[in-house]
Order: structure tokens, then C-alpha cells, then sequence
């Protein structure tokens, strides 16, 4: 009997065992952290500027009740979030669950405005605290998403000095572009300059004060420069920075959009540098230009300074190196960077007390943007950058070494292209009179005008041409773009095209400008055998927006044997 009851007792343990065991797999732990899914969804690129949306997600997969759910959410660096209207940088935006059931799940949208670099990496983060079931324990779970700046719609170069003399004067200058596909409306420039400076002459005037410009409509593909000069007071070694912060409005505040910088540094006095290109400081240049830089260096001291060198680094895309005339300097390629030492300038070994001395070099720049239009805004201008100097410091200067900096910049333009052809069949005005011509017959000709430009905006623009001897104004004309009509003064016999603007890109990837107009002539019997001249040569007129360069183009004249349609046919019988 005792036996029996202990079968059934080791039957009853192996029963309950197996039940335990099921009970553990099958029903498992009720609560498990990772079962709390937390996550970000947004945008990993973006251009500098651009609204962003953040998605939160949370999902309650444990098999017990979530309390207390408490969520931060810490926007971007530099970012801009507008809340009720009003704008805030270095946000942080909380909101709470009372209780997340098993199963169920939630989500929340945040929104804020990129601001940076293009490069720069932009990291939201958030935070989510929580209490499971009946455990006093606080569980926190915390993810990210990293945002890349991958371009800048509009962008900005500050250039400053790399180092100047206290009680000296200096020249900041700005540039900015529209690098868009769109139009840009209610903008602010803002500069912030550093302790010591004071602003003497600044170009354009600002809106506000000395330090705040208003730019009511930008358009794609222009921009502007704004130059500011005046005294830096400051001790030596000291790095002064200033900066520009393009703001950009966003329902009733101005919030940033852009910002440059530029850094100089106080040097002592013992040495100066003066640079400029085709005997000017402040040269505009068009692509093809041949650029002959002059860089003049000074012993300012009574002291002989030792084993002196010169560099120049040449920064820009448009640099053509091929050309590069060195005068016997030395490039490196790997650093784009011209080296002159007392091997090329055998004054380099010792430089005399309160001496000068001067170094030139060529180099052509290239004929046509890198891209093929000038959609970057390092296509526009190009810099050089220079040092003199030298690790051999005389005795009671208190440096590592002795040596001066200067750069300067060469903003680029652009010349537009200027057709001009003549029809005897035009696709719009259709033909009249004979051709060959015919003395005493009346035979009317189209001419086209045709603008393309692949550069900056050019503004006021003007294209002027004279009717020759015996050719009359049929006052017909036709243009495209709803651009204004060619006029004729009766007077002077000139044709006139006025636009107050011809865009970057119009005939490259934009619609060309185009004007045509009527004309006619009744030979006489005197002219049989000739080909009668139409018209004079065609000059174009206007000024490059972005380097406020004057811009002239001229073309030659047309006579009846040029007619596209019917070449070689303009002889009168």
C-alpha cells in the first residue's frame, strides 16, 4: 500500500512540474523594458532652413499597464520652433500619459526650422520616463535622430583680414546668393561685430543702425555684398571675430536662417602685406579673365629679419592652374599653395631694416563656370590668401614666430550672349515682296534679337541699333516672356530694347529673351547688283547685379545676303 501511495505522490511532483514549467514559457514575465518601443522618425537630410517634422511613437507591447508617462523632447541645436507665434531657439517641448493599457500605443508631431551649415549634423533627442504595473521602479528610455544639412538655399561668405595691426583699419565684406530654385521674400542681414571695431564706412546703407540691412525680395539666382570698414583696436594675439546672420521672417518674428563668420588676428607691427589683381584692391573680374596678382610685403622695424618666405594659397574653382605663371615660385598641387623662399629671392636670406619689396604672378581664370552655370556660390568669386614670415624670431619679440597675413577677394562675373539673325519667312509674320530683291519692289524682313545668360542677374539693360540708309520701321514686333516691345525713335532711326532685368539662367535651363521686329525696303534702280546693308552693329548695355560691373556687348551689323532662311539671296535685280 505504502508503495502505491508513493507512485501516485512521484506522479503528482512530475504533473505539478510540467505545469510550472508550461506556466513560465507560455505565460512568461509581465512586464519586459524592451517591450516599451520608443522611437523618432524625420528627415536624416535636409537643406539649411527647411521646416522639419518630428514623429514620436510609443507602443506599449508588456502585458502590463504603463503609468506616469512622462516625454521630453529636446529639438536640435540652432534650431527654431514658433509656438502661439512666437519664436524660441535650444527648445524643449514635455508632455505626459496619465496610462498606456497593454497593447496600445500613441504617437505626437513636433516641428522646428534647421538652421546651420551645410555639413552640419543636427541631433533631436527624446526622453520617456515611465512606471510599470504595480512596481514603484522609474524606467527611462532615451532615442535620437541625426539630421545632415546637405545644402544651403542662400549663401553667405564673410571674408575678413587674417590679421591686422591695432589701430589699423580693416574691411570686412559679405556676399550672399539665392542659390534656390525660388524667390526669396523678407529677409534680414544682421551683422554682429567684435569688441573693438568701430564701422566708419559701410556700403550699402543698412535699414537700422549700423549693423542691419533689409532685403525685401531676393530672386533666385541673384545676390549682393555688403562692405564694412573701420578701425580695430585690440592687443596682440588677440582673435577678434565677427559674424552675419542672415534672418528670415516666419509669422511675425525673424528668425536665423544663415550665419558666416570671418576671424582676424592682432599681429605685431614688424611686418605688412598689401595684395591686389590687375592694379586694383577691389577688381571685378569676368570668366576667361587673365588676373595678375602684385603682393607687396614691408619690414615696418629696425631689425633684420632672417630666412624669410612668402606663400600664396589659391582658393576657388575657377582658378585655372594651367595657366599659372609663378615667376619662379613654387606650387604644390596637394595644397594649391605658392611658396617663394631665398632660393627664388636671394633678399629672402635677410630682410634689411624698414625694406619693401614686391612678388607678381599670373593665372587665367577658367571660361566658363565649372558646372556650366554658375549655380555654386564658390563659382563667383575666388580668393588668394597670403603669409610673410619667418620661425626665426630676433631677440626681444615675444613670438613663436614673425609673420603677417592679407587676402583678398576677386568677385566673378559673367557676359551674356547676344544674337541677332534676320528672316524672310518668319513663323510669326509670315513673308511679303520678292526675293531676290527687286528695284522698285517693297520686300519686308524679321529680325531677331536673342539674350541668353548663363551668370549673375544683369539689370537696366539696353540693346541699341540704327536702321540703315533706305530701310523703314514697319512698327510690328513680338516678344516672349511678356517682356516689353522694341521701340523706334524716327529721329535718330534707332531700334531700342529696354529690360530692367535679365535673369541668371534665362536661355540655359530658363526660357531665352527674345524680340523680333518688322522692317522693309523698296530698292532703287541705282542699287541693282549691291546687297543693301539692314542695320548697324547692335551694342547691349546693362550692370552685372552681383559684381556691379558695367557690361557691354557688341555685334555687328546685317545685310540682306545674311538672312537665315535665305542666305546668299540679297543681291538687287
Amino acid at each position: 500500500m505504502s508503495k502505491k501511495i508513493l507512485k501516485y505522490l512521484i506522479l503528482l511532483a512530475f504533473v505539478l512540474l510540467v505545469v510550472a514549467i508550461s506556466s513560465f514559457w507560455v505565460g512568461g514575465p509581465s512586464f519586459r523594458e524592451k517591450d516599451v518601443v520608443f522611437e523618432i522618425e524625420g528627415l536624416t537630410q535636409v537643406s539649411a532652413g527647411d521646416e522639419v517634422t518630428y514623429k514620436i511613437k510609443y507602443v506599449n507591447e508588456t502585458r502590463s499597464t504603463l503609468h506616469d508617462l512622462d516625454l521630453n523632447f529636446f529639438f536640435p541645436e540652432g534650431s527654431t520652433v514658433i509656438v502661439d507665434g512666437k519664436s524660441f531657439e535650444s527648445y524643449v517641448e514635455n508632455f505626459k500619459v496619465d496610462q498606456l493599457a497593454s497593447g496600445e500605443k500613441g504617437e505626437k508631431e513636433m516641428r522646428a526650422f534647421i538652421m546651420g551649415d551645410r555639413g552640419n549634423i543636427k541631433v533631436a533627442r527624446a526622453v520617456l520616463s515611465f512606471r510599470s504595473g504595480s512596481l514603484t521602479s522609474v524606467f527611462e528610455k532615451t532615442v535620437s535622430l541625426s539630421t545632415t544639412i546637405v545644402s544651403t538655399p542662400i549663401s553667405m561668405t564673410l571674408v575678413a583680414p587674417p590679421s591686422t595691426n591695432s589701430n589699423s583699419t580693416i574691411q570686412y565684406i559679405l556676399d550672399y546668393r539665392n542659390e534656390s530654385d525660388e524667390d526669396a521674400s523678407n529677409l534680414i542681414i544682421e551683422f554682429d561685430y567684435p569688441d573693438g571695431f568701430s564701422p566708419v564706412n559701410i556700403s550699402p546703407t543698412p535699414k537700422q543702425g549700423n549693423n542691419v540691412w533689409q532685403i525685401e525680395l531676393l530672386k533666385k539666382g541673384s545676390g549682393g555684398r555688403i562692405t564694412v570698414s573701420g578701425l580695430v583696436v585690440g592687443n596682440e594675439g588677440e582673435s577678434i571675430v565677427a559674424s552675419a546672420k542672415l534672418r528670415r521672417k516666419l509669422g511675425s518674428d525673424y528668425v536665423d536662417y544663415q550665419k558666416a563668420s570671418a576671424a582676424t588676428v592682432i599681429s605685431n607691427p614688424i611686418l605688412g602685406l598689401e595684395i591686389t589683381v590687375n592694379n586694383s584692391n577691389d577688381f571685378s573680374a569676368t570668366v576667361g579673365d587673365r588676373l595678375n596678382y602684385s603682393i607687396k610685403y614691408y619690414n615696418n622695424s629696425n631689425l633684420s629679419l632672417f630666412g624669410m618666405s612668402l606663400s600664396v594659397k589659391l582658393e576657388g574653382d575657377m582658378f585655372d592652374v594651367a595657366t599659372l605663371d609663378t615667376k619662379g615660385g613654387f606650387f604644390d598641387d596637394s595644397t594649391r599653395t605658392i611658396t617663394w623662399n631665398n632660393s627664388v629671392i636671394p633678399g629672402f636670406a635677410t630682410v634689411l631694416p624698414n625694406s619693401n619689396g614686391k612678388i607678381n604672378f599670373l593665372i587665367v581664370l577658367k571660361p566658363a563656370f565649372s558646372s556650366g552655370l554658375s549655380g555654386s556660390s564658390s563659382d563667383h568669386f575666388v580668393r588668394v590668401i597670403s603669409k610673410f614670415g619667418t620661425p626665426n624670431v630676433p631677440t626681444g619679440v615675444n613670438s613663436e614666430e614673425v609673420s603677417v597675413s592679407s587676402s583678398l577677394v576677386t568677385r566673378i562675373g559673367t557676359q551674356p550672349t547676344v544674337n541677332l539673325s534676320a528672316y524672310y519667312e518668319d513663323s510669326d509674320f509670315g513673308s511679303s515682296g520678292p526675293l531676290p530683291l527687286k528695284a522698285g519692289e517693297e520686300t519686308a524682313f524679321t529680325v531677331h534679337w536673342i539674350l541668353t545668360n548663363p551668370g549673375n542677374d544683369i539689370e537696366n539693360i539696353k540693346m541699341v541699333s540704327r536702321l540703315a540708309s533706305g530701310i523703314e520701321w514697319m512698327n510690328e514686333t513680338r516678344t516672349n516672356a511678356d517682356q516689353p516691345q522694341p521701340t523706334f525713335n524716327p529721329n535718330t532711326r534707332e531700334v531700342t530694347w529696354a529690360l530692367s532685368e535679365l535673369p541668371y539662367g534665362a536661355g540655359v535651363f530658363n526660357s531665352k529673351y527674345e524680340a523680333s521686329f518688322r522692317i522693309k525696303i523698296r530698292p532703287s534702280s541705282t542699287q541693282i547688283g549691291t546687297k543693301p546693308p539692314l542695320m548697324d552693329g547692335v551694342v547691349f548695355s546693362g550692370t552685372d547685379s552681383f559684381t556691379k560691373q558695367s557690361i557691354t556687348v557688341s555685334k555687328g551689323g546685317l545685310n540682306a545676303d545674311n538672312l537665315v532662311d535665305r542666305p546668299k539671296e540679297g543681291t538687287i535685280q
